[in-house]
């Protein structure tokens, strides 16, 4: 049997690994258990410039220009509506790295990432719900709801923060390695999309900082991305995601001001989407097994306040992609230890990194809801760091391809 790689889930993490895969001339198939890809509500997503760099390198960012907008910088400030202090960082990032940061919401940035999928009717089924992975010396079988199978050399679960991969794995490796909800929450978080109010400027980041809690704003070309942290007891009871917010979860916010004419309530109420879920965070500690990998939110969970936890699942589907386009260069059918070694080199590459971004995260989002008023000094010392962190992203080794703009600090792949 030829070397096929099994993706499960379709989310951004999935279908770019899937791009990536394809660019590097190894073949794959993807299952997604909702029935459509996009899901019919999507919320805003933002790509940092190792992303945008990389799409660029799939040929995918022209795509991508016409349904994002580049972010330019923050303003923060107080409930009242008192200014306490504004950037133009974004801006400076393409001047940095050579690409910008973007906003999109998550179907847009579906859709371009299943437009480069070659023959996608056979490549991408949807409605396909997993309940078994089977591995074997040489192979993997994978086991669905409706009644059918599929054969593979590799499984990789992108299917997210209650991956049912990752719980499938747990029947072949030692007690306590791959815990059932590996993740803790301590912030409650509520999502909406609204439309681009006058008063609100589009790239123009907005955050409110108040006692236990922050609202962040990022409007796009013609729409608003809200969303909401709100600080709670440490908790790791599973809470998926609801569609519905109940109204005292965010009554307190209604007079809070965004701008000078405009108020939370005057945004919140004129949304088109919405949503709530806990904000987990964590790192599984092993991120493999046998002939089945994890990546994305099924291996680490980082705080949304920094804007990178999809980037990173991303950047981690390149640093995969490069280890296995070397491993099949020389070796068309790897065996499983073959197998296990790339998928132990995988993680030892990225998992520093990882936890980098997840201490930063986190404490970036502690300091913005601070009881005094938010910590701005200690944010932007994080905020300092984040060009070098940035500029030592991976790119996809097989795929070449010319940077598009100089940039001040080179990068390092």
């Amino acid at each position: 049997m030829a070397f096929k790689v099994i993706i499960i889930g379709g989310g951004p993490v999935g279908l770019f690994l899937a791009n990536g895969l394809q660019a590097s001339g190894i073949d794959y198939v993807l299952f997604e258990k909702r029935s459509t890809i996009p899901p019919s509500t999507a919320f805003g997503i933002f790509l940092w410039p190792q992303v945008t760099r990389m799409m660029h390198q799939l040929g995918l960012l022209d795509s991508l220009r016409k349904v994002s907008h580049p972010m330019t910088g923050m303003i923060h400030s107080m409930p009242t509506g008192e200014l306490l202090s504004s950037d133009t960082n974004f801006s400076k990032s393409y001047k940095t790295h050579g690409y910008p940061v973007v906003v999109t919401d998550r179907g847009s940035l579906a859709q371009v990432l299943l437009s480069g999928i070659d023959k996608p009717e056979e490549r991408i089924h949807t409605g396909k719900q997993l309940t078994n992975v089977i591995t074997r010396p040489d192979r993997v079988t994978v086991e669905f709801a409706d009644g059918t199978s599929f054969e593979g050399s590799i499984v990789i679960g992108a299917d997210g923060i209650w991956s049912t991969v990752r719980n499938q794995i747990s029947q072949y490796a030692p007690d306590g390695l791959f815990l059932d909800n590996p993740y803790q929450a301590s912030y409650q978080g509520v999502f909406g999309r609204a439309p681009l109010l006058e008063g609100i400027t589009s790239g123009q980041g907005i955050e409110v900082h108040g006692d236990g809690w922050l609202i962040q704003a990022f409007p796009s070309q013609k729409e608003t991305h809200l969303f909401i942290y709100k600080s709670i007891k440490t908790t790791n009871e599973r809470v998926p995601f609801s569609p519905n917010v109940p109204e005292e979860l965010i009554a307190e916010f209604a007079n809070v001001r965004l701008t000078d004419n405009v108020t939370f309530k005057d945004l919140w109420n004129q949304r088109f989407a919405q949503g709530t879920a806990n904000f987990e965070e964590g790192v599984v500690e092993m991120w493999h097994w046998d002939r089945i990998a994890l990546i994305g939110d099924a291996v680490l969970k980082i705080s949304p306040k920094q804007g990178v936890a999809a980037n990173v699942g991303m950047e981690s589907a390149a640093c995969l992609t490069n280890k296995l386009a070397a491993l099949l260069q020389n070796n068309p059918k790897p065996t499983t230890q073959e197998v296990s070694k790339v998928f132990s080199a995988y993680q030892c590459e990225l998992e520093g990194k990882v936890s980098t971004w997840q201490r930063l995260s986190r404490f970036n989002l502690d300091s913005a809801v601070s009881k005094n008023g938010p910590r701005l000094e200690a944010m932007g010392a994080v905020a300092a760091r984040v060009p070098a962190i940035v500029s030592r992203s991976f790119k996809f080794e097989r795929v070449p391809f010319a940077d598009q703009n100089a940039a001040d600090m080179p990068w390092v792949h």
